[in-house]
C-alpha cells in the first residue's frame, strides 16, 4: 500500500485571509500525480482556518468553514471522497462534527503499522497557555482581515522558527509524543502535521516523521510505500528516503 500524507492547507473565507496562496488548478494538478500513485491520502489537519473570526465561537468557525469550502468548490467536493481521510488540527477542529473528520487514523499494510494525528494535541504551548495561543491566532487573522497579510505572515513565521529551535530533536516534545504512539499502537511510522517544519526523525520504537506544509504556495508531504518498506518525504523538487527497520 501507498500511503500519502499532507496537511496545514490554511483555507480560509478568502484568498487575502488565509494562508495556502496556490491557484487551485495548480493544486488540483498535483493532487491528480498523488491520486494516480497512492491508494490513500491523509489530509493531516488544518486544511481550512476557522479560527479567525472577529468573535471566536463555535458556530463562527462552522460558518468560516462553510464559506472556505463554497470558496473553493470543486476542490472541497474532491477532498470528502476516496482515497482521501481527513484528520482534524487545531484550527480545523470543528471539521469533526461538521464533515466526521477523525482525530487519528491507524493503518496497517504488510506487516507496517501506520499512525497519523495532526499533532497539535503534543504542542507545550497550546497545552500550558491555551489562551495566549489562541490570542496570538486571533491577532493574526485580525491582520490578514484588515490588509496586513505581510505582518501576519512575518509573526507567523518568527513563531515556527522560535517554536522549531525550542522543541525540535530526540527529546522534543513531538519526536517523545511520537516514541509513545508507535509502542502504544505499534507502528513503525508515526506522521503528525501542525509545525509547518518538515522531517523524519529515527527512535528505537519507529520514525516519526512530519508533513511540513502546504500553505504559502509550498507543498510537501510524506509518501510511505508499505511493500517496500520506505518512507520518503517531499519538499518541492527535492525529496530524502529513509528505509525502515525490518
Amino acid at each position: 500500500m501507498r500511503i500519502a500524507a499532507l496537511s496545514d492547507f490554511h483555507l480560509g473565507v478568502t484568498s487575502q485571509r488565509d494562508g495556502f496562496r496556490h491557484p487551485l488548478d495548480d493544486f488540483a494538478r498535483v493532487l491528480d500525480r498523488l491520486e494516480a500513485t497512492h491508494e490513500t491520502i491523509v489530509l493531516l489537519g488544518d486544511i481550512y482556518q476557522t479560527d479567525h473570526g472577529l468573535v471566536p465561537s463555535r458556530a463562527r468557525a462552522r460558518r468560516h468553514l462553510e464559506r472556505a469550502r463554497e470558496r473553493i468548490g470543486v476542490l472541497a467536493e474532491r477532498l470528502d471522497s476516496p482515497p482521501y481521510v481527513y484528520v482534524f488540527g487545531n484550527h480545523d477542529e470543528v471539521a469533526g462534527e461538521v464533515l466526521g473528520a477523525k482525530e487519528q487514523v491507524s493503518l496497517r499494510a504488510h506487516g507496517v503499522g501506520v499512525f497519523m494525528i495532526h499533532g497539535h494535541q503534543f504542542d507545550p504551548v497550546a497545552r500550558r497557555a491555551r489562551l495566549a495561543a489562541d490570542l496570538g491566532t486571533w491577532s493574526t487573522g485580525r491582520l490578514r482581515a484588515v490588509g496586513m497579510r505581510p505582518l501576519a505572515q512575518w509573526l507567523e513565521d518568527r513563531d515556527i522558527e522560535v517554536k522549531d529551535r525550542r522543541f525540535r530533536g530526540q527529546r522534543g516534545p513531538y519526536v517523545v509524543a511520537g516514541r509513545d504512539l508507535a509502542r502504544t499502537h505499534d507502528a513503525s511510522v508515526v506522521v503528525m502535521g501542525h509545525t509547518h517544519v518538515a522531517s523524519i526523525t529515527e527512535t528505537p520504537e519507529g520514525m516519526v516523521v512530519n508533513t511540513g506544509s502546504c500553505s504559502r504556495g509550498r507543498f510537501e508531504y510524506v509518501s510511505i510505500d508499505t511493500a517496500a518498506r520506505t518512507v520518503a518525504l517531499y519538499r518541492g523538487n527535492d525529496r530524502v528516503v529513509h528505509a525502515l527497520s525490518p
